[in-house]
């Protein structure tokens, strides 16, 4: 009896100590789960990126007659390719939804072709004027500073959507300018009269003719390609509708001496889209 008595004892005190039993499943009272962070871009919260690619922009502005309709102009609009560089952090706040902050660097460029049917003074202050056709290549780059902030959503386990703002800080804008003479006989001409031919090209800056801040809604698509188990491959495609003008209305294009005041440039826009490929890492 003494014997069966200790059994029961022990037996008893087993099943009120152990961790894990019929009466507690979960451990005895105090015991802590273990925290499960959530997965992130990569494995853990926090993760760290490096983005190289490229900015598709297309421009497009109006341009309204002052003088004569029978000068005529088609350089409404225009595209052209840039590079474009970032640093990111993601932050996971749950296994799909985490946030994202962007600091990088953007070249936009875009080039206008077109033509324009204008006057020539021949000579320069005779008063004589000709018909002339000018054809036209304008290519423009202007440079930001750039800072994103946005959520990321994870769905069928490796396809992203990125969703932000960025707001970009100009940092400076040149030009460079290809006119051609292909209809009459007149010629360009420098500040003292003398001739320059039938083709000139004129580069320089223009930084302060466009506006020095801009926000954009960007919205994107990626996929994540696992390398190692602390490395993803992000490629991503991703397009900017731009919330404000590239650039202040001007009334006094004066780029031709042959044409003179005769334009005015308004609503003068671009947007991009951007394929960019990035490398990211747990930390």
């Amino acid at each position: 009896m003494l014997r069966c008595f200790l059994l029961s004892v022990v037996s008893l005190a087993t099943l009120l100590y152990a961790d894990e039993d019929v009466l507690r499943p979960k451990g005895r009272v105090g015991s802590q789960a273990p925290i499960v962070q959530p997965e992130g871009l990569v494995r853990n919260p926090w993760a760290f990126g490096i983005e190289l690619g490229g900015s598709l922009s297309f421009f497009a502005q109006n341009i309204t007659l002052h003088q004569s309709p029978d000068y005529e102009t088609n350089m409404t609009g225009g595209s052209g390719f840039g590079p474009l560089i970032d640093v990111a952090l993601d932050y996971a706040l749950t296994d799909q939804l985490g946030l994202q902050l962007r600091l990088g660097y953007d070249r936009k460029h875009y080039t206008v072709s077109g033509y324009l049917d204008a006057p020539c003074e021949t000579p320069p202050g005779s008063g004589f004027y000709l018909p002339a056709r000018i054809n036209e290549d304008y290519s423009q780059t202007v440079n930001y500073w750039t800072g994103n902030i946005g959520i990321r959503y994870r769905f069928a386990d490796s396809w992203l959507l990125t969703a932000g703002f960025t707001y970009h800080a100009r940092s400076n804008a040149s030009y460079t300018v290809t006119d051609t003479i292909t209809e009459g006989t007149c010629q360009f001409h420098d500040d003292l009269g003398n001739p320059l031919g039938q083709r000139r090209q004129l580069t320089g800056s223009n930084t302060a003719g466009f506006n020095a801040s801009r926000w954009s809604l960007d919205l994107g698509i990626g996929y994540r390609i696992p390398l190692s188990e602390n490395v993803v491959l992000v490629p991503r495609l991703n397009g900017q509708l731009f919330l404000s003008p590239l650039a202040p209305d001007d009334s006094a294009s004066g780029r031709h001496p042959a044409v003179g005041q005769i334009y005015s440039y308004t609503d003068r826009r671009l947007h991009a889209l951007q394929l960019i490929v990035g490398l990211w890492f747990n930390l």
